[in-house]
Order: structure tokens, then C-alpha cells, then sequence
């Protein structure tokens, strides 16, 4: 089932349906919202702060019932600017351990500032971002009531995860996608690309401060571009060593409170150290770039948010736009 100055110069300033066969009954024509379980808010209080990270594809069960305890027999909203209620049922009957399961459809700035949103936000225990278009969801939702809701919610030690598009805003740094995708060898080649649109995070979550992530990971090629974001990112006055998340579809990284995180699933996790940026200039190809990339798999663990780990690490680096190892 498929579903995520200086620094200043990187931000690229790029409804909600709540999970039932039919659409509540007290919703606006304009907000869609699917709803399933109790109607009644949920009194208790979430574990965590806990996250899940998901990198696209079949959605991996284990990683939603890993944050079970974390939402403490909760209510879980999903949001997404796409899509359907397909998350509804596979939560609560699938997955259970939660409440009521409310999907919306937030297809606009008017809808992140609707009170209904905030207030369903505001009573959750778990937030999931589903997959679709992270352009849609920066452009709709920074800077309003959902923005505010996902950053109480984690202060609260609300549960908060995503998948593919939902993933790639929960980082520190955002691969914005405002002007579409790119690929690792227009990023190498260019790592000024007018499809390099770097933006910041709609979370502000402390286990992530210093980290970008990245999706479907392996299965489209990704390392060279999100080495190519770590180099832009550093390069631009970031932190001197930005860490890169690149997540496989079918495969989860999952975050305890502490920062203690565990893969699961299928597929792979790459945690990228970039060692050195190299050149990064506008119009050349990106020149002399240094990282390490650890690759783990299912039941591997490491340390947010600087990504301290065990296992050993590949070094690789960037000559005039080509990446080697």
C-alpha cells in the first residue's frame, strides 16, 4: 500500500481527508476529511517524542507498530494535499493500538490556518505525512496552523513520521522539489541546478537538526544528489558536517526519543557524512567532495543527529561532477 547571508541563500521558498468510507458530516465543502473510530478525543498522553522515517513504496507494518506505545492508545491524523483515505482502516484494523485514525486533505494556505485542522492537530498523538508532493506541502503549510501543530505536537512528545514526500520535510534541510526533481547527474554536474531548490524543515525536531533526508533511495539512484545537497548545504554556511538520510522504499528508520534508531524493513538506509564539500560553484560540475556512506540494514542501529554508528563506512568522492569510490 503506497502512501512522505549564506544559509539563508539556501531556502527556496517553495486537504485535509480524514479516514472513513464516507466524509464527516461537519465538513466544509472545501475540506475534505476522513474520519474513522472514536469520535471521542482520546485522554492520554503520547510517549515520545518519537519519529518514523520512511523512505516510500509498501509501507512497512513493523515500523507502524513500532510507534504503537508511543502514541499511547491515541488518535492519529494523517495529512497530505493528494490522495485518499487509504491510511484510515490499514491504522486502525491493520495496525491498531490508536484510537481513531483522521485523514486531511490540506490543498491550500486558507485550509493550514482552518480551525478545524488545528484543533484535530492539536488533539493528536500521532501525525503522519503521507507521500504526494513536498512543493505542495512547503508552499501550503509553512509558516500556518499546520506548521504550528507539527512542532506542539512534538513538543508535547507526540509521535510524528513520514513517508516519501512526508519524509523529505521532516529534516532540518529540505530538498524542496519547487521547481520538480533532479537527478544525481544533473546535481553533480551543476550543483546549482535551478532544480536544486533547498528549503528548511516543517518540524524543527532537535534529532534531526544538522540532517537532510532523501526517499525511494537505491531504487532511483539518489547518493549523488544528496551528496550534492550535503556539499550545497555546507558550502552555503551550514553546519561543517550535515548528515544525509537516504531511506529504500519498502524500508523504515525509526527514532526513540533519545535518538536511538533502529532500520526496518526490505531495503537499505545510507547514512552520509559529508567530509569535505569540495567546490561548489554555480555553472561547473561539483569538484573534490568528500563523504562516507554506511549502508544499514534491517535491525542495524545509529545515533541522531549526528549519525554516530558502529559499522564501517565506504569513503567516496566527487571529481568534476563524477562520483567514486
Amino acid at each position: 500500500m503506497t502512501r512522505r547571508s549564506s544559509l539563508l541563500g539556501l531556502l527556496a521558498f517553495a486537504v485535509l481527508a480524514l479516514g472513513s468510507p464516507a466524509l464527516a458530516q461537519d465538513a466544509k465543502p472545501d475540506l475534505v476529511r476522513h474520519f474513522a473510530g472514536n469520535p471521542a478525543d482520546a485522554k492520554v498522553s503520547p510517549c515520545g517524542p518519537a519519529l518514523l522515517l520512511m523512505g516510500g513504496g509498501r509501507d512497512v507494518d513493523a515500523a507502524f507498530r513500532w510507534w504503537r506505545p508511543y502514541m499511547a492508545g491515541g488518535d492519529v491524523v494523517v495529512l497530505r494535499t493528494s490522495g485518499g483515505a487509504g491510511y484510515n482502516d490499514y491504522l486502525l484494523n491493520t495496525i491498531g493500538g490508536c484510537d481513531s485514525v483522521e485523514t486531511l486533505l490540506v490543498t491550500s494556505r486558507a485550509l493550514a490556518n482552518d480551525p478545524r485542522v488545528a484543533q484535530s492537530l492539536a488533539g493528536a498523538e500521532a501525525i503522519f505525512l503521507a507521500g504526494g508532493d513536498q512543493a505542495t506541502y512547503l508552499a501550503n503549510w509553512r509558516g500556518t496552523a499546520v506548521e504550528r501543530g507539527l512542532r506542539a505536537a512534538w513538543k508535547r512528545r507526540a509521535a510524528i513520521g513520514g513517508t516519501s514526500a512526508g519524509l523529505a520535510v521532516l529534516g532540518q534541510f529540505v530538498f524542496s522539489a519547487a521547481k520538480g526533481t533532479i537527478r544525481s547527474k544533473q546535481a553533480l554536474a551543476n550543483p546549482h541546478h535551478e532544480r536544486l531548490t533547498l528549503s528548511t524543515s516543517l518540524l524543527g525536531a532537535p534529532l534531526l537538526e544538522g540532517v537532510i533526508t532523501d526517499s525511494h533511495f537505491s531504487q532511483r539512484d539518489r547518493l549523488g544528489r544528496l551528496v550534492t545537497f550535503l556539499a550545497r548545504i555546507r558550502s552555503a554556511g551550514g553546519p561543517k558536517q550535515p548528515v544525509g538520510l537516504g531511506i529504500d522504499e519498502r524500508t523504515a528508520l525509526v527514532v526513540g526519543p533519545k535518538g536511538r534508531a533502529a532500520v526496518l524493513g526490505s531495503g537499505r538506509v545510507a547514512l552520509v557524512r559529508l567530509l569535505a564539500p569540495g567546490a561548489c560553484k554555480p555553472g561547473l560540475p561539483l569538484d573534490g567532495a568528500q563523504a562516507e556512506v554506511t549502508w544499514l540494514s534491517a535491525g542495524h542501529t545509529l545515533v541522531l543527529p549526528r549519525g554516530e554508528c558502529s559499522l564501517p563506512a565506504t569513503r567516496y568522492r566527487v571529481t568534476q561532477g563524477v562520483l567514486e569510490r
